[in-house]
């Protein structure tokens, strides 16, 4: 006897298989995306440090970037002794934030293009005076480490 076609059995056995792939394939693509968001969220912080240091010396006024918790922070340019102007505010796409940078904490940038920080900010390590934030997804991390004169250096941790 010569069949023609599958049998409903046969039809399951390659939609299952077929589903099982499928569904690889959406966590492969999701766990990238995390992986790009982070990495975009790495860059748009480098380059908001190094345009608060180029603004600091085209003003002739400090800039400087406040850490407002762990997904937001803005970019202030300083008016008087005591106030700030607020210039530009960045808030992290979830699931990535900040993971060591205490609320309230700043970078500020002086007309020289000087880099100072507020107390407590965190350091790379006791003997290098090199801020370092770390952004974090959940399942990686990068940790930027900001120079006394405004260069940033990421790395993957």
């Amino acid at each position: 006897m010569h069949r023609k076609g599958l049998t409903v059995i046969e039809l399951l056995v390659i939609v299952s298989v077929l589903g099982i792939l499928l569904g690889l394939a959406v966590s492969n693509l999701l766990g990238f995306r995390r992986h790009l968001s982070l990495e975009d969220a790495v860059n748009l912080l480098s380059q908001d440090i190094q345009t608060c240091r180029t603004n600091a010396l085209s003003w002739g006024d400090s800039c400087r970037l406040r850490f407002m918790g762990n997904q937001t922070y803005v970019m202030e340019r300083k008016t008087s002794p005591t106030d700030y102007t607020l210039v530009l505010t960045r808030n992290l796409s979830s699931p990535v934030s900040i993971s060591n940078v205490p609320a309230g904490a700043w970078l500020e940038f002086d007309p020289r293009t000087v880099l100072t920080y507020s107390a407590g900010f965190p350091l790379a390590s006791p003997g290098i005076a090199a801020p370092e934030i770390r952004l974090t997804n959940g399942s990686k991390t990068f940790r930027l480490l900001v120079s006394m004169v405004g260069a940033v250096k990421t790395a993957a941790l």
